[in-house]
C-alpha cells in the first residue's frame, strides 16, 4: 500500500482512475490543483472502496466523483496496422474489418479505438505511359479491442455504484511520461504480469506480455524481435522502468545501451495529448446517458415541486394571515354591535316619530304640496290617503297631458324630495278628462 497525500481537503474533484499495479489496483484522486493520492489494493473491488475513501479523505466534493478505469494489456488485444487513408472515419471501418478476421469473438461484443503514430507519402510504382500516378497517404496506427464480457466482468463492481466516465489502456497513460519526439521502451508490472512496451513519440507502438521478472533479459530479445516484424522502431533512446524493476536497471542499460528513467506509476493519471482511445463498450454510454436525463428529470421535478410547495405555503401564510383579519374583524365587530343595535334602534324610533315631529310629512303639508303641484285651475284633487310611510293622491285634470305634468311636478318639489312615487297611465274618462293616480313612498 502506498499514499501521496498534498493539503488535502481544499479543492473540489479533477478525477478518480483505477489503474493495474503491482500487487492488484492503484486507485488514485486528483484534486483541481494537481495534488494527488494514491492507494493500492489486492483486488479491483476493493480498489473501488479505496477510491471511494481517499475522495472523501481529500474532500473531492462532486457527486459521484467522476472514475476512469486504465485496463491492463492482458484485457485488450492489440493490432499495429498501415492502412492506405488518412481519413478517421474510413480508418476505423478498416480497423473494424481487420478485428472481424482476427478476433475470436464477434466484432459486436468489442469495443474498438486506435491511434495514429505516424503518416507517410509513399509513391506508387507504374501507371500507364506518360502518367505519373499519384502517391498514397499511408497511416500507421495501434489498434486495441476489448471484449464487452471481459471488461464488464472486471468492472462489475464500480458498476454497481456507477458507470466509468472511460475506459482507457494503462499503457498509453505510461507513454506519457516517454522523451517527446523520440522512440523508447518500457518495462513494468500489472498485476502478475510483466509488460513490455514501445512509445513512439509518447504514442504506444507496440504491447507484449513477457513471461516474468526473473527472466525478462531471457525473452526480451524475442520481444525485440515481434515488435520489429510487426514494424514498430527498437532504436530506443531511453528505457521506462517500473521501480519494482529496479534490480533490472544495470543489465538493461548495458543490453540496449541507453539511459534507465523510472517511471513515476503514482503520478501517471493523464493521458497523452490527442488520445482518444475509450474502449467503453456503448451500452454503457447509453445507459450512462439515460441515467443523467431520468437524474436532471428527477431534478426538474424536485424543483417544480420544491415551487409549488412553497406557492402552497405562501399560500397558507397568507390565509393564516387572513383568517387572522377575519377573526380580528369579528372580534371588533361584536364589539360594535351594541352601539350598532342601538344607533339602529334610535333611527328606527325616529323613523316611528318623523310623522309628529317633521312637518314635511304632516298631512296639511304634504296636501298642500299636492295642491301647488297641479297644472291648471281646472285640475283638481278628488281624493288623498296618507299612510305609515305613503301617501296616495287621485284627481282629473282636463287632458292627459296636464296629468303627466302634474306627476312631474310632483316629484320635482323639493319638499317631498324623501318620497318615491310611482304612477300609472292616466285613465281617460267619458267627459274626455284624465284620471291619474300617483302614490309616494318613503
Amino acid at each position: 500500500m502506498d499514499r501521496k497525500i498534498k493539503n488535502p481537503g481544499q479543492d473540489s474533484a479533477a478525477s478518480l482512475i483505477l489503474v493495474p499495479a503491482l500487487c492488484g489496483w492503484r486507485a488514485i484522486a486528483t484534486t483541481a490543483r494537481g495534488e494527488s493520492s494514491a492507494q493500492e489494493a489486492p483486488s479491483f473491488a476493493e480498489a473501488v472502496a479505496a477510491g471511494c475513501a481517499l475522495s472523501a479523505e481529500l474532500r473531492l466534493d462532486k457527486t459521484p466523483v467522476p472514475v476512469s478505469v486504465a485496463l491492463p494489456a492482458r484485457q485488450v488485444v492489440f493490432e499495429r496496422l498501415t492502412l492506405p487513408s488518412a481519413d478517421r472515419e474510413e480508418l476505423a471501418g478498416m480497423v473494424r474489418l481487420q478485428f472481424e478476421k482476427s478476433l475470436p469473438y464477434p466484432i459486436e461484443e468489442t469495443a474498438f479505438g486506435f491511434e495514429v503514430l505516424s503518416q507517410n507519402v509513399t509513391p506508387v510504382a507504374g501507371g500507364a505511359e506518360g502518367e505519373t500516378p499519384e502517391p498514397v497517404l499511408q497511416t500507421t496506427l495501434l489498434a486495441c479491442g476489448a471484449h464487452h464480457g471481459a471488461v464488464a466482468a472486471l468492472c462489475a463492481p464500480l458498476l454497481e455504484r456507477q458507470f466509468p466516465q472511460r475506459l482507457t489502456l494503462w499503457a498509453m497513460h505510461l507513454a506519457a511520461q516517454a522523451p517527446a519526439g523520440e522512440v523508447a521502451c518500457g518495462l513494468w508490472r500489472e498485476e502478475d504480469n510483466l509488460v513490455f512496451g514501445i512509445f513512439e513519440d509518447r504514442r504506444l507502438g507496440f504491447v507484449e506480455i513477457l513471461a516474468s521478472a526473473e527472466e525478462a533479459l531471457v525473452v526480451l530479445p524475442r520481444a525485440l524481435m515481434s515488435a520489429e516484424m510487426a514494424g514498430a522502431p527498437v532504436a530506443f533512446r531511453a528505457v521506462l522502468l517500473d521501480p519494482a524493476l529496479a534490480s533490472l536497471s544495470g543489465p538493461l542499460a548495458a543490453f540496449l545501451g541507453v539511459p534507465i528513467l523510472e517511471l513515476d506509476l503514482a503520478q501517471a493519471s493523464a493521458l497523452p495529448e490527442g488520445n482518444t482511445v475509450d474502449l467503453a463498450p456503448e451500452s454503457w454510454r447509453a445507459e450512462q446517458a439515460r441515467k443523467q436525463r431520468l437524474a436532471k428529470r428527477r431534478s426538474q421535478i424536485a424543483i417544480t415541486v420544491a415551487a409549488y410547495a412553497t406557492l402552497l405555503l405562501v399560500a397558507l401564510v397568507y390565509l393564516g394571515i387572513q383568517s387572522g383579519r377575519l377573526e380580528t374583524l369579528r372580534k371588533q365587530a361584536a364589539t360594535l354591535r351594541p352601539r350598532v343595535d342601538a344607533v339602529l334602534d334610535q333611527k328606527a324610533r325616529w323613523k316611528a316619530l318623523a310623522p309628529a315631529i317633521d312637518h314635511r310629512r304632516f298631512a296639511v303639508e304634504l296636501l298642500f304640496q299636492t295642491c301647488q303641484s297641479l297644472p291648471t285651475a281646472e285640475a283638481r284633487i278628488t281624493r288623498f290617503d296618507l299612510g305609515p310611510g305613503q301617501f296616495m293622491v287621485e284627481g282629473e285634470t282636463p287632458n292627459a297631458q296636464q296629468a303627466v305634468e302634474f306627476g312631474e311636478k310632483l316629484k320635482a318639489r323639493p319638499e317631498l324630495s324623501d318620497f318615491r312615487f310611482e304612477s300609472g297611465q292616466p285613465v281617460i274618462l267619458a267627459n274626455e278628462h284624465a284620471q291619474f293616480r300617483i302614490f309616494g313612498k318613503l
